[in-house]
């Protein structure tokens, strides 16, 4: 016989429901696996997280050979009440059995979440992100609405050359794209040409990765 759900039970279900919607999730499979949802956050939430992005002042400007971006952690931000629900614990064991249940294989519980802005000019060249201790990938696009030709789509491709690519993805605003990294995982973004380009970042991590080493990540 079940236990009866206790009011923390209850207030973790509601703030799920709140948080995440991530539905009509689909699989396909080239030009390697992948998930697409149309619609990531609930629209009450996906609105209040992208006024708290385009409000902040403390991105961190990083640039390589590979890319050029701003960056920002949530860490710091544990104290900011209207996006809690990003790290809620129910939340992202959610996301974690959602994810699982649409890439047929299981992710773990521990997920580092961190959010990307680029403006005209930036971009991601083709890579793998082949870290042995991060073992997916899901991103979340959030705009005010993105012209077909503002630059900085999404792409995955079957190389690791430009005329590789496969699939680019239109930036409707709270979607997201998932995949499984490794050799085969090869993406980019292109150069935005107009407008800023938000993106929130889930990365999930091997169970026997090292504590220390990624100490942002949380347990779900």
């Amino acid at each position: 016989m079940s236990k009866p759900a206790t009011a923390a039970d209850v207030a973790d279900h509601n703030l799920a429901d709140d948080v995440l919607a991530f539905d009509r999730v689909v699989r396909k499979t080239s030009p390697y696996a992948h998930i697409v949802s149309p619609r990531f956050y609930t629209e009450t939430f996906a609105e209040t997280l992208l006024d708290w992005l385009e409000s902040q002042q403390d991105w961190h400007l990083r640039e390589g050979i590979l890319f050029e971006q701003y960056e920002l952690g949530f860490s710091r931000f544990t104290h900011c009440k209207e996006i809690e629900g990003l790290w809620d614990g129910a939340v992202l064991a959610r996301l974690r059995d959602g994810v699982t249940s649409a890439m047929g294989t299981p992710v773990s519980g521990r997920i580092n979440i961190h959010a990307h802005k680029l403006v005209p000019g930036q971009f991601t060249n083709i890579h793998t992100d082949m870290i042995p201790e991060e073992t997916h990938r899901l991103v979340v696009q959030l705009n005010r609405g993105r012209a077909d030709d503002s630059g900085g789509n999404l792409m995955l491709l079957t190389g690791p050359r430009p005329a590789d690519i496969s699939v680019v993805f239109k930036q409707d605003s709270n979607s997201a794209i998932g995949f499984k990294l490794g050799a085969e995982s090869f993406h980019a973004v292109g150069r935005v040409k107009a407008d800023t380009r938000f993106t929130v970042i889930y990365t999930f991590l091997s169970d026997s990765a090292p504590e220390g080493k990624y100490s942002n990540f949380v347990a779900s």
